[in-house]
């Protein structure tokens, strides 16, 4: 009889701790550009970086410096931001890149999604993208996620 109290208990016990469990739910972030917030023109392909088809995270601005050559020489506030920066091959012309970020509520880290919106045109770009994201947390990672659309 003691035991069936003590499983009876224990199972109310977990019942209660699941239902006052908090559900979280994923977290869109808003993502900027050196164009909207420093003015730099056609980024896509006036700013180059040492990279092929792989991207980096710069968090300073002598990183910024050193590594990104071309037409934007902004000083960017990295108090507030860090820069996503990559290379991208494409098979064909470019019409736009999108930007889509998420937070994962659990876990803080931070999922970005960019996406190449191609045309027919026989241009093969080698295209830099880049998105100013809010400051990444200690411990959190940046996951990046491309797709080209035909």
């Amino acid at each position: 009889m003691k035991l069936l109290r003590i499983i009876s208990l224990t199972l109310i016990s977990l019942i209660l701790f699941q239902s006052c469990k908090e559900d979280c739910s994923n977290i869109n972030l808003p993502v900027d550009s050196l164009e909207s917030e420093y003015g730099c023109e056609n980024t896509k392909y006036g700013m180059e970086i040492d990279l092929t088809d792989d991207f980096t995270v710069i968090r300073t601005q002598s990183d910024f410096d050193n590594l990104v050559s071309g037409t934007c020489d902004a000083v960017i506030d990295f108090t507030e931001y860090d820069l996503v920066i990559g290379k991208k091959g494409l098979t064909s012309g470019n019409e736009s890149i999108e930007y889509e970020l998420e937070e994962d509520c659990e876990s803080g880290d931070l999922y970005l999604k960019v996406t190449f919106t191609q045309n027919a045109t026989s241009v093969a770009p080698n295209l830099t993208y880049h998105a100013l994201v809010p400051k990444i947390g200690n411990g959190a990672t940046l996951n990046l996620e491309i797709e080209v659309n035909y």
